[in-house]
């Protein structure tokens, strides 16, 4: 039996910085009956899953840290439209999710949420193309 495998990719500064790679990427992995996982700050309110759909990516799951916190009554405060909180327990929620859920390669282009995951990480920077 095949092993269903699992990756988890950011959306800010990761898929949207390549959409063109990580459409072809996640369609492939999606079409070939393997799971992928869009992590993201960014609220359902705010658009997170327009924008995954105006990206073109394909997924078969997807997780907002902000919402994630807001349902388990994480203390936070909105600060021009945006939700903060304790800066560890947002870092840590990535790690934790991949975790719970045994991710099996996540993709993030923030360094410090590195050292909160026991799953394989990859910080990933893309480089821009200069015009």
């Amino acid at each position: 039996m095949k092993k269903v495998m699992k990756i988890a990719l950011d959306i800010h500064g990761v898929c949207d910085a390549n959409p063109e790679f990580f459409v072809e990427l996640s369609k492939l992995f999606v079409s070939s009956g393997h799971e992928v996982h869009v992590l993201t700050g960014r609220r359902v309110s705010d658009g997170a899953i327009r924008e995954i759909k105006e990206l073109g990516l394909s997924y078969t799951h997807f997780f907002s840290i902000s919402d994630y916190h807001r349902e388990s009554g994480t203390k936070m405060e909105i600060v021009d439209g945006n939700p903060w909180m304790d800066e560890e327990t947002w870092d840590r929620t990535k790690g934790d999710y991949c975790k719970l859920h045994k991710i099996d390669f996540c993709m993030d282009d923030t360094e410090r949420y590195g050292k909160y995951f026991e799953t394989p990480f990859a910080y990933i920077k893309i480089k821009e193309d200069e015009k």
